[in-house]
């Protein structure tokens, strides 16, 4: 069932809302310059704790792993029912970040990631009219992953897969449109090759879909035992993203 409202589309809650799409180019660069500097910080805080995980790991020894990797990002969107828009999209774009991991012998790992991307949202509106852009989308992403590796920390081949959960934050750059921090979680799967002891290079393909609302589907009856409840039926926006990096072992 296609989501009605939310606080991150309170754009297609009512038509005279989506006249933002027409504000002043002065307005919007402002609050994208704010959504700058906020990125600016939060990228330095990252800087900050891998660098106090630098200092730590050489009482432990080779098993801090630091990467840093971009890549491409598939974007998704999700139904709307509105007089307006029926649909909102997020575009496809490129992404970028950073990721701080913990070995656990030769075959797990623990590690933190944060993944950003910024890229245009479009609406749809009824009636077959042409998409309209809205703003631009920044998104950041926090998650906490657990790796298996299927062969040795030794071995320069190591094909792993990941799970992972933690939060998105999707903020639009329009004064006036609150942001919105979700649930998310991740499955991905990739493979390190290690050039030396130190330094080696981390692919990886992942899936990391977001909870964004969860909306009335219907009344269910039970024929047997009795009883009604409504089903709830969850919206989430899917992003599939490819990525290299490099990756130092201390």
């Amino acid at each position: 069932m296609p989501v009605n409202n939310w606080n991150f589309y309170q754009f297609a809650a009512a038509e005279p809302r989506c006249k933002f799409a027409i504000l002043p180019q002065t307005e919007l660069d402002a609050e994208q310059n704010t959504q700058g500097e906020n990125t600016n910080m939060r990228f330095g805080m990252i800087l900050a704790v891998i660098w106090l995980m630098l200092l730590a790991a050489t009482a432990f020894g080779q098993n801090f792993e630091i990467t840093a990797f971009g890549g491409g990002q598939i974007n998704g969107g999700m139904d709307l029912s509105t007089s307006v828009f029926h649909r909102i999209e997020v575009r496809n774009g490129t992404n970028y970040g950073l990721g701080a991991g913990y070995l656990l012998g030769d075959h797990f790992s623990a590690e933190f990631t944060w993944t950003y991307n910024k890229a245009d949202t479009v609406a749809q509106p009824q009636g077959g009219v042409s998409s309209v852009k809205l703003f631009n989308l920044d998104t950041n992403q926090y998650f906490g992953n657990f790796l298996f590796h299927f062969a040795n920390r030794e071995t320069p081949l190591r094909p792993f897969l990941l799970l992972g959960a933690g939060a998105t934050n999707l903020h639009p750059a329009v004064t006036g449109l609150k942001g919105a921090t979700r649930f998310a979680f991740a499955v991905a799967g990739g493979a390190k090759y290690n050039f030396s002891r130190r330094l080696g290079l981390r692919l990886q393909a992942k899936w990391s879909p977001t909870y964004l609302t969860t909306t009335s589907d219907g009344i269910w009856c039970d024929p047997f035992w009795g009883g009604c409840w409504v089903v709830g039926n969850s919206h989430f926006l899917h992003e599939f993203d490819a990525t290299a990096g490099l990756t130092l072992r201390f």
